[in-house]
């Protein structure tokens, strides 16, 4: 094997989710690394054999992993810890959203030489070659069109300006791809597709017309004969917004609805708009055969119990006058670097005290979303999960967890359930699929 720069690794960012989404959060940067003369490797943890890693740790003189806050954060330490047991001189870094969060505590790990600390790092360059070329070739394709999110709401560290990628260069691109791979559906994983405004190269600001981006996004779908889905904000969904994703062969879209009390979405968590965006939304995309992903957040500092049954109260709205809906509600995740973050800390309003870990290894050990009102939510109304989990008769395996999810959400209950009795099915089940896709690209080569 010839001398690696940099080894860049993608660890598993949860042990039960059916997504395998292309790791761009390797492949730009090491395009950024490459455009630099350096030679790259390439590692995915969810498809890699782990005597893979340990031969490119002994040919590589730097290895950097990408990680988000939680599991992938505990994994990515590990895989640093081993890669300082195999080759003691190799330089070790850390990326991705945990780096820049709290680069100073990952930088006083014993095991951590360096942080990238910037959020961009080669988004400009195109990350597609014959090196990376497998790691487009297998799981679920990514990819964006824009990046960032302006809108400060509160429980939010991610806030960045956005900015589109030229139509001209995001068609070359995916052309390039879908030439080779043949992707027929592909996950644009932009924070929010449609915002419009940005600074140009000059500081200028620029403002687009968010419907026909969607249109100029389409005709380039429609060219490729793929469908997509991607992020949206509720007010965006106008009739005509709709009908352009319709056009564009969009087929799901997630919004961020977070809570269904009007108070706290514009007054606590500050989201730009209120429970009225979100209903209007659900009526006009119903019917359209855009199945829309409804994303809630409950246990948030400042929210009050009538707050979060105003929350479940529009979520039973929501699927009674959209029923393409699919709704998930994550516990709040207390990430350092937003505003609601110092009330976790501070436990204000009766919110017990968040103690934050002081490690990697320590952040990977929190289930920061993962609560009984997830799986309760989940198991109501993610059937698209939880049927591509246990297709068949792996049905009976979950079953009466769907059953006492359903009660449980009909009589408000949701304090309490068995989540890892459930983790462990989904695991288990997960781990199977997983296993019989590895086979399959084995025997196709890939």
């Amino acid at each position: 094997m010839a001398k690696i720069d940099m080894l860049l690794v993608y660890p598993k960012a949860t042990k039960d989710s059916p997504v395998n989404l292309t790791p761009l959060s390797i492949l730009y940067p090491g395009a950024l690394f490459e455009s630099q003369g350096k030679r790259v490797a390439y590692f995915d943890a969810r498809y890699d054999p782990p005597e893979l890693l340990d031969e490119l740790i002994g040919e590589a003189d730097e290895i950097g992993v990408s990680c988000f806050t939680g599991y992938q954060t505990g994994q990515a330490a590990r895989i640093l810890k081993h890669a300082k047991r195999l080759k003691p001189g190799i330089i070790t870094g850390v990326g991705g959203h945990h780096a820049r969060i709290l680069p100073e505590q990952c930088l006083s790990e014993p095991f951590v030489d360096k942080v990238w600390r910037e959020r961009v790092y080669g988004e400009h360059l195109f990350p597609y070659n014959e090196r990376t070329k497998h790691m487009f070739a297998r799981g679920d394709m990514q990819y964006f069109t824009s990046r960032g999110c302006p809108f400060p709401c509160t429980f939010c560290a991610l806030t960045s300006p956005w900015k589109p990628k030229p139509i001209d260069e995001l068609e070359r691109e995916l052309k390039i791809i879908h030439h080779d791979v043949g992707f027929d559906e592909i996950s644009f994983s932009d924070p929010n597709i449609g915002f419009g405004v940005w600074k140009d190269d000059e500081g200028r600001n620029v403002r687009m017309d968010r419907v026909r981006r969607i249109q100029e996004i389409g005709r380039l779908m429609r060219d490729l004969g793929v469908r997509w889905d991607g992020n949206i904000r509720a007010p965006y969904l106008s009739p005509e917004m709709v009908e352009a994703l319709v056009e564009a062969s969009c087929f799901s879209i997630e919004i961020g609805c977070e809570s269904g009390n009007d108070h706290f979405l514009r007054k606590v968590i500050r989201k730009g708009h209120g429970v009225k965006a979100i209903c209007e939304a659900a009526q006009n995309v119903r019917g359209s055969g855009v199945s829309i992903m409804y994303s809630f957040i409950a246990n948030m500092p400042r929210e009050t119990p009538a707050m979060l049954r105003d929350t479940l109260d529009l979520i039973d709205w929501i699927v009674d006058t959209d029923p393409d809906a699919r709704v998930s509600i994550y516990n709040y995740a207390p990430y350092p670097g937003s505003p609601m973050y110092e009330d976790a800390l501070a436990g204000v309003d009766g919110y017990p005290r968040f103690e934050p870990p002081a490690s990697m290894e320590g952040w990977g050990r929190l289930k920061l979303m993962q609560s009984p009102i997830y799986w309760i939510a989940g198991l109501n109304f993610r059937m698209d999960n939880t049927r591509k989990n246990f297709p068949g008769d792996d049905w009976r395996l979950i079953e009466p967890y769907v059953e006492l999810a359903r009660d449980k959400w009909q009589r408000r209950d949701v304090a309490e359930f068995p989540c890892d009795e459930v983790e462990r099915l989904i695991e288990a089940q997960v781990q199977k699929r997983r296993a019989g896709d590895a086979l399959m690209l084995a025997e196709a080569g890939v």
